[in-house]
């Protein structure tokens, strides 16, 4: 028993050293990737969470969200973050707060729309039912992101590198979206 915590400890320290690896050598792709996992993980569970026992999972969601997480999520936080950091260099004046100001209002609010968006339209809802979802949930998701998500961009944007950031916006849009479900 002794030995399967180095044995545990040094296989997630390879497993780090490997993405970070990746990180390097195909930032966009290892982004993309890594946010269709944890969207389509996010949804998987959110459903396992708050479904009825007698329903099955949706699995066109689940496929949804991995590929909004791919096309969407890992590429544009990639470059919004890249964009970031070169716009407001860390340790500029008012830096830290220039950052956070950019990221819950020029980038939440129009990511959180083609979330919306995207995700209803791969669902298979339609462009009719997707825009009423936006005009009847929008407004309250947005809020509710900024709420809960704020601290935490401030963490990420002001003290995470930027090739680690790969879309906690994944989760963003995966929070407001169970709410208005």
């Amino acid at each position: 028993m002794s030995h399967s915590k180095p044995i545990e400890s040094n296989f997630v320290a390879k497993a780090l050293n490997e993405y970070s690896k990746l990180l390097q050598k195909s930032p966009v792709l290892t982004k993309a990737l890594t946010s269709a996992f944890t969207g389509a993980l996010g949804n998987f569970i959110s459903q396992m969470i708050s479904r009825d026992p007698q329903q099955t999972i949706k699995w066109r969601s689940v496929a949804a969200y991995a590929l909004f997480g791919f096309l969407f999520t890992g590429p544009l936080t990639h470059h919004f973050y890249r964009w970031l950091e070169t716009t407001v260099p860390r340790g500029s004046k008012y830096g830290a707060l220039k950052k956070i100001v950019l990221d819950r209002f020029v980038f939440a609010p129009p990511y959180l729309l083609l979330f919306f968006y995207v995700i209803a339209i791969l669902e298979g809802t339609g462009n009719k039912e997707a825009v009423n979802k936006i005009g009847s949930t929008f407004w309250d998701a947005l809020k509710m992101n900024w709420r809960v998500w704020t601290i935490f961009q401030y963490i990420n944007v002001n003290y995470v590198p930027q090739q680690h950031l790969d879309g906690p916006s994944t989760f963003q849009g995966q929070e407001s979206d169970s709410k208005t479900n």
